[in-house]
């Protein structure tokens, strides 16, 4: 006769702490799979096949899905370490519990075989149960500020632009500067001994475009800080 497959409860991080937000704010009187679907944004079918198993497997929740004692110790930041305490002794077998008892030296990978020759799974599920594992071992409430945050739905509202009291300059770059050097010359200078010297000219050209919308005020504005900023001459 084959052994009876074995299984254990895993629920992710987020669900967790979101549905701990949920009971912290107000405990339902009933766990249904509407509540949790609508709870963690989930169809209820997903709810009642992965999230109220796992709370019962837990002791959150009743075989009539109220909230048990525990439960309500579960909500509160100082009894949190206690209450995954007893859920790591009622669900995990002593063997594992011996092997693995460190919260700050996790092996994952020892884990994760460890489910998979216990529970006869592949590497998903045994990386599933690891994470609850692990979770539980932890048994730290900080960890829920590791949450992702939520993605905005169709994108969300992208931040507006800041409109400026500056007048526009165009479509085009605000100040566009065209250098050209002319081609230096090679010709023989005076003083030089008839050697030729090698004499580069600058020749810098700035165009402005100002919108016509701009008032007489702010042109006069554009102006004096180029005549500031600028090193024109003459």
């Amino acid at each position: 006769m084959a052994d009876e497959k074995k299984s254990y409860p895993k629920i992710p991080r987020n669900n967790w702490f979101l549905l701990r937000d949920k009971f912290k704010q107000r405990t339902p009187e009933r766990v249904s799979p509407s509540y949790v679907a609508t709870a963690l944004g989930m169809s209820e079918a997903s709810a009642s096949a992965n999230i109220i198993p796992p709370l019962r497997a837990f002791g959150l929740i009743g075989e009539d899905s109220k909230p048990t004692d525990l439960a309500y110790d579960w909500r509160d930041d100082s009894k949190y370490a206690g209450v995954c305490e007893k859920i790591f002794e009622k669900v995990y077998p002593q063997e594992l519990r011996d092997i693995f008892h460190d919260p700050q030296n996790i092996d994952s990978k020892a884990i994760e075989n460890w489910f998979a020759r216990d529970a006869k799974v592949g590497q998903s599920a045994a990386r599933a149960y690891t994470a609850t594992f692990a979770m539980l071992l932890e048994a730290d409430v900080s960890k829920a500020k590791e949450q992702k945050a939520p993605k905005l739905k169709n994108g969300g509202d992208k931040p507006k632009p800041i409109k400026s009291s500056t007048p526009k300059v165009a479509a085009t770059p605000a100040t566009k500067k065209a250098v050209h050097q002319d081609v230096p010359s090679t010709g023989e200078t005076p003083g030089t001994g008839g050697k030729p010297v090698f004499s580069p000219k600058l020749h810098v050209d700035i165009q402005i475009h100002i919108s016509p919308d701009s008032s007489p005020e702010q042109i006069d504005k554009i102006f004096e800080s180029m005549a500031k900023h600028l090193p024109l001459k003459g």
